[in-house]
């Protein structure tokens, strides 16, 4: 079965040699990797082209733009999915890496099975420290049974970090269900592609081994520097509202995105320069404004936050703006 590694960069010069090199050295029978770089202004291709031509033997494919595109690493993934020609697919960051037993296991799984993806564990490797941890995921991991129901599944699923390269893919589910990133001025695409997948999905497994490596803390990284781009998560919580909507599929998973909403909402009041709390509670009153108060309170009960967190969400919901600005 042909596997297609998609390997997405930009101005990754240090790290895109570490990540082609462990996809290579996954010994995939069959394997295509396409590397499609989002027009890098330092050495990143000129390693990619040498990388290329000491590896003729490899089935490389590469892609590359003749300009930088905005928001992270959509137009690039999507270009690498609309080439791609195997039976499965992974994505590498430009400056991650895969495990190479764990990789080829993980595939083997989804190979034999019936499934749609395969959501496998990650670690993080500190680029300031060289210190490798695991990712903090312990009580999702822990909480998966045997014979638990699709749907608990999927809300476990949302509730994991949305990174697209922590799923091995079934080619066919993506192109069937036409499944891309949102391509657009903003950040985070991840989280409408994880959405669109775990709830479109009738059948997907947990393999609880590390199967990539997530560089942390590197100079460019994009969570790595605070600023208002935090804000473009509402664009995305209104992508995956439409998205649930157009499908139907709303009513079914209102509490896992009111959930979902809650806790970005949060994340993104903590990482913003003060100065824009203010937009933060304009764009959050937008989405909670209208919720019916069984499913927004239901929300908060179920959300594990803190008091402070708690009294943040309640002071937007019944429109308390002073409030919700004290407690920062």
């Amino acid at each position: 079965m042909k596997i297609s590694a998609i390997i997405t960069c930009y101005n990754v010069e240090e790290y895109i040699a570490t990540a082609i090199q462990s996809v290579i050295d996954c010994n995939f029978d069959d394997c295509e990797i396409i590397i499609v770089d989002d027009c890098s202004t330092d050495k990143t291709r000129e390693i990619i082209d040498t990388i290329n031509s000491n590896n003729l033997d490899k089935n490389i494919v590469s892609i590359n733009f003749p300009k930088n595109t905005p928001g992270g690493v959509a137009a690039a993934a999507n270009a690498g999915m609309d080439v791609a020609t195997g039976e499965i697919t992974l994505f590498v960051d430009g400056d991650d890496w895969v495990v190479p037993g764990p990789t080829r296991r993980a595939v083997e799984i989804l190979r034999r099975g019936n499934n749609d993806f395969v959501v496998c564990n990650c670690g993080e490797y500190w680029n300031h420290n060289g210190v490798y941890t695991n990712y903090p995921e312990d009580s999702y991991w822990t909480s998966l049974g045997d014979d638990l129901p699709l749907e608990d599944k999927r809300d476990i699923l949302i509730k994991m970090a949305p990174f697209p390269w922590r799923k091995i893919y079934s080619t066919d589910f993506l192109n069937r269900n036409k499944i891309r990133f949102p391509v657009g001025d903003f950040f985070f695409e991840d989280n409408p592609f994880h959405w669109e997948t775990t709830v479109k999905s009738e059948s997907f497994t947990f393999y609880n081994e590390i199967t990539h490596i997530h560089r942390m803390n590197r100079p460019g990284q994009t969570v790595g520097q605070q600023g208002i781009k935090f804000i473009k998560i509402f664009d995305h919580a209104r992508i995956i509202k439409d998205k649930l909507d157009q499908d139907g599929l709303t009513d079914r998973h209102l509490h896992s995105y009111v959930g979902w909403l809650l806790k970005h909402i949060i994340w993104c009041g903590n990482y913003v320069p003060p100065g824009f709390l203010n937009e933060v509670y304009e764009k959050s009153k937008i989405f909670l404004k209208d919720l019916p108060p069984d499913i927004f309170w239901h929300g908060v009960a179920t959300s594990g936050f803190s008091a402070t967190d708690v009294r943040k969400v309640a002071a937007i919901y019944l429109d308390q703006r002073f409030e919700f600005l004290r407690e920062f």
